[in-house]
């Protein structure tokens, strides 16, 4: 083997290494699934929402609302234990409600996101 043929299987050695080794992906913790579900109709008003994320949260620095409409507030409360979010709404007449959340990941990556569902018809 030829000194450049010798030259080019290690760049390619090395190259082939480098694909093959996985890059550090920094993850965020986004919406995995809600109940009730994003877009949804429950015949009857839950006493919470849950959401739950791809990651673990940061209690102190995540939070949620719930509105019927643009200020009506219908939140009561929040708990969050590791990658779930609980909203306590208590009882929610028929309408369409909004979620707004936010999250801190334990990773220290902030993401936020609403979506709608609606209770009865």
């Amino acid at each position: 083997m030829t000194p450049i043929m010798k030259s080019r299987l290690k760049l390619l050695l090395i190259a082939v290494a480098l694909l093959a080794h996985p890059l550090s992906v920094e993850a965020h913790a986004e919406l995995d699934r809600a109940e009730p579900a994003a877009g949804s109709t429950v015949s009857s008003s839950p006493s919470q929402v849950a959401l739950y994320f791809t990651e673990q949260i940061e209690p102190k620095f995540s939070g949620a609302e719930v509105r019927k409409g643009a200020s009506n507030r219908v939140d009561r409360g929040v708990s969050v234990s590791g990658k779930v979010m609980r909203v306590s709404v208590g009882s929610l007449a028929a309408g369409t409600y909004t979620v707004t959340w936010h999250v801190l990941s334990v990773d220290t990556h902030k993401t936020q996101g609403s979506f709608s569902f609606t209770v009865g018809k």
